[in-house]
């Protein structure tokens, strides 16, 4: 079975290219413009789970942090990986992440090949196959 993988931030443009670059190494991914829309989709247990979440810092209303918060607070949530992608990489907006329990960090612009390889190894696999 294939690995789920959720992609949420406000830029259609990332949105796009995360979903190319992980459908083209063998992932699902759900896609959602807002951290309000990805607590909606995560939270209806009608959808099926993800296991890994791909999240911007940096959005309108609920932004990342707040985001990664609600999700870290949920039992059934709490496990689910959580990888920030983001331009705000400064010290502080890195050490927040840590505090509130990221669990790994990428910077926009980055490379595909980093991103592919940054989601293997937080699945625990070289590819999208299970």
């Amino acid at each position: 079975m294939k690995k789920r993988i959720m992609v949420v931030d406000d830029d259609k443009i990332t949105i796009k290219m995360c979903d190319f670059i992980l459908h083209k190494n063998n992932y699902d991914v759900v896609t959602a413009e807002s951290g309000k829309r990805c607590l909606e989709y995560l939270r209806n247990d009608s959808n099926p789970p993800v296991d890994l979440i791909v999240l911007d810092i940096e959005m309108p209303m609920l932004n990342g942090f707040n985001t990664l918060s609600s999700i870290r607070q949920s039992e059934k949530l709490m496990k689910i990986p959580v990888m920030f992608l983001t331009a705000s990489a400064t010290e502080d907006t890195v050490r927040e992440a840590i505090r509130l329990g990221v669990t790994s960090y990428l910077r926009k612009p980055f490379v595909p090949k980093d991103l592919t390889d940054k989601v293997a190894e937080l699945l625990g696999n070289s590819s999208g196959k299970k």
